[in-house]
């Protein structure tokens, strides 16, 4: 597991930290998996296909030419599921940056998907059942499609990994968890 995915692993278990930090994790990792594993000349010729092609708006572009963009994905998992995701935006006649957006999506749905069925299974050896069913209901609240958009919109845009800042530290007497 990734180091970024271990923070948002600690972060998931850990109460104290809040819903809006968790899912900056979650971004943040997710956008970290995106840069290190999609190379930039694959999400380019992609947006090109996709969102500036030259056909104009009465034909759209084809499963078949983002299939020959397979090559540019290096052997990468995660550049073939995006091309696969693309393929099927592209099917269900979904045209430009829609398309796009929802190749991005499902791709990151997909990728968090797989790290917390893996998080969900860590947790369920190493700790007691109440802790691992309280982080198995955390991380239920981070796959809520509905608050993927501002990471689609960044994937989309060709956004890099952040930085994964510290937590905010409470040090006063009134700056205790919030109830």
């Amino acid at each position: 597991m990734g180091r970024r995915w271990k923070k948002l692993a600690e972060c998931i278990d850990n109460a104290l930290f809040s819903d809006e930090e968790v899912l900056e994790r979650r971004d943040a990792a997710v956008l970290g998996e995106f840069s290190r594993e999609i190379p930039d000349a694959l999400m380019t010729s992609l947006r090109h296909i996709l969102c500036e092609s030259d056909q104009g708006s009465l034909f759209a572009p084809s499963g078949e030419e983002i299939e020959n963009l397979r090559m540019q994905a290096n052997g990468s998992p995660i550049g073939s599921l995006l091309i696969d995701c693309a393929i099927d935006a592209v099917d269900s006649g979904k045209t430009g940056e829609a398309a796009l957006a929802s190749a991005c999506s499902e791709a990151a749905n997909e990728i968090l998907d797989r790290h917390a069925r893996g998080m969900e299974e860590h947790y369920q050896r190493e700790t007691g059942a109440k802790r691992a069913s309280h982080f198995a209901s955390r991380v239920g609240a981070i796959l809520d499609g509905r608050q993927m958009s501002d990471l689609t919109s960044r994937l989309v845009q060709g956004g890099r990994a952040m930085v994964i800042r510290a937590p905010t530290r409470h040090t006063g007497l009134d700056d205790g968890v919030h109830f």
